[in-house]
């Protein structure tokens, strides 16, 4: 149960950021697209990323959080529903945090 509340929250941060993303400055560098098998077998290769929490979102998009087995590494991935996959961030020293799951009120 701990894994599921966990991977949900993971999934729950990654799609505030990106409703949050229109409303920030524009970006330093254009987003880095590609197709989806070959980013993400890039980022095995280079970083060990696999993918930990998906999730779908409003108009059919595919979001994606990969980070590498220590933790060292993440990135979030964006696939459009008939595009590329884009890298929408990426990072060091990713941190789960542990899940507070409330009982019914007493």
């Amino acid at each position: 149960m701990k894994k599921v509340v966990r991977c949900f929250g993971i999934a729950v941060t990654a799609v505030l950021f990106l409703l949050l993303l229109p409303l920030m400055p524009e970006a330093q560098a254009s987003p880095v697209c590609g197709d989806r098998s070959k980013v993400l077998d890039s980022l095995s290769k280079k970083y060990s990323e696999e993918p930990v929490a998906v999730g779908v979102t409003s108009n059919g998009g595919v979001i994606e959080v990969l980070k590498a087995p220590d933790g060292q590494t993440w990135t979030i991935l964006f696939t459009y529903p008939n595009g590329p996959s884009c890298l929408v961030a990426s990072g060091e020293a990713w941190q789960e945090l542990e899940a507070k799951i409330k009982g019914p009120a007493a």
